[in-house]
């Protein structure tokens, strides 16, 4: 072979491998990187967006609530802007089947946390809310594919 075989072969070995995979391409590029170690689930940059809006604002709002000094008022916005986050996700993401409703069981979750902690549910109490709010995010994380998050404890 010469080496303007060598170098054909080369280009086309290039090309092959630049090629994205039909499980990319089937799922719109929500497929995590070959070789990387993910969860089973996939997420798309709506979820990706709206998930870390939510952690901010369970981050942001953490010690108001642990140490009892959030007033009614702020407990109520708290509570409508995770709402709102978690239907913003719901609407825009093109997740579906299995994923959409592990997704929206763990916003879910968030949603009736913060809304505890909005004093929403009287049979449970804001630091309940809180922890379970935390506990659904640990789960998000451990569920799907969401490149570079961080656990809401790892942020303090």
């Amino acid at each position: 072979m010469g080496p303007l075989h060598l170098c054909l072969i080369a280009i086309f070995a290039v090309l092959l491998l630049a090629q994205p995979d039909a499980a990319s391409a089937e799922t719109g590029g929500m497929v995590p990187p070959a070789g990387a170690v993910v969860a089973p689930l996939p997420t798309d940059e709506a979820v990706r967006r709206g998930m870390l809006a939510i952690r901010d604002l369970v981050r942001v709002n953490h010690s108001l609530v642990t140490h009892r000094r959030m007033p009614p008022d702020h407990a109520a916005r708290f509570a409508r802007q995770v709402k709102v986050e978690a239907d913003t996700i719901l609407s825009t993401s093109k997740l579906a089947g299995e994923g959409r409703d592990k997704l929206r069981g763990v916003l879910d979750e968030i949603v009736a946390g913060i809304a505890a902690v909005a004093g929403r549910d009287k049979a449970v109490g804001p630091l309940d809310g809180l922890v379970r709010a935390d506990e659904a995010l640990a789960r998000y994380a451990s569920k799907f594919y969401h490149p570079g998050w961080a656990p809401l404890q790892s942020l303090d």
